[in-house]
Formats: C-alpha cells, sequence, structure tokens
C-alpha cells in the first residue's frame, strides 16, 4: 500500500499514529500538563511530541499532542515550554486512558 499512489501518504500517516499507541515505538510516552489559560487558570493534558521547535523557527516552543474525549483524534500545539509541565502520579496509559475518558477515569479506577 505504500507504493500506490495517493494512498501512499495516508496509509504512512495512519501507520505512525497507530504504531505511536502500541508497539516497541510508542510516542505518546511524555504525559504533560499544559496551561492553556492563565485567567481563570485552565490545565488540559496532552503528550508531548518534540521538546524542541527551534529547527522549524519556533525557538522556545515545544510541541505537545492533545487528545480528544471520546475519539481516537486530537489536534497538536506548539507552545512555550514554561506553561507545560510533566505529569505525576500517571502513567502514559492512565494519562491517555483519563484525556479520552473526558477525565471520567482515574487512578484509583484501576486499583
Amino acid at each position: 500500500m505504500e507504493h500506490t499512489p495517493g494512498v501512499k501518504h495516508l496509509y504512512s500517516a495512519i501507520r505512525d499514529v497507530i504504531s505511536s499507541f502500541v508497539g516497541e515505538k510508542k510516542k505518546f510516552n511524555k504525559p504533560v500538563w499544559v496551561c492553556i489559560n492563565k485567567e481563570p487558570e485552565i490545565w488540559r493534558i496532552g503528550f508531548m511530541t518534540q521538546k524542541d521547535m527551534a529547527h522549524f523557527g519556533l525557538e522556545d516552543k515545544v510541541a505537545v499532542y492533545m487528545p480528544h474525549a471520546y475519539a481516537i483524534s486530537g489536534w497538536v500545539i506548539m507552545i512555550e515550554g514554561k506553561y507545560v509541565k510533566p505529569v505525576k502520579d500517571m502513567t502514559a496509559a492512565q494519562a491517555m486512558k483519563f484525556a479520552v475518558s473526558g477525565g471520567i477515569t482515574t487512578v484509583d479506577d484501576e486499583n
């Protein structure tokens, strides 16, 4: 399928996304809290995908994937690193479950 014109880009993108969630090359393994608003203070959970965006001309920025609740979709934002902090006391799988469930699932639910 990678050699079929028109399908090649779509197939490789889907393959890369699926391998990011499962397999040996998991990419969504760094859960972070992102401050998206200061007044009132609002935080969202996401996954750091790039620590340095300087190669795109975006110095002091990081890339964070923000999954949508109840969907397999999400979006990527470029934000200053000072607005991002690591998620503590939650594995990457627990963080993804929390995000996709709309915050209904908690770490305590798994015990």
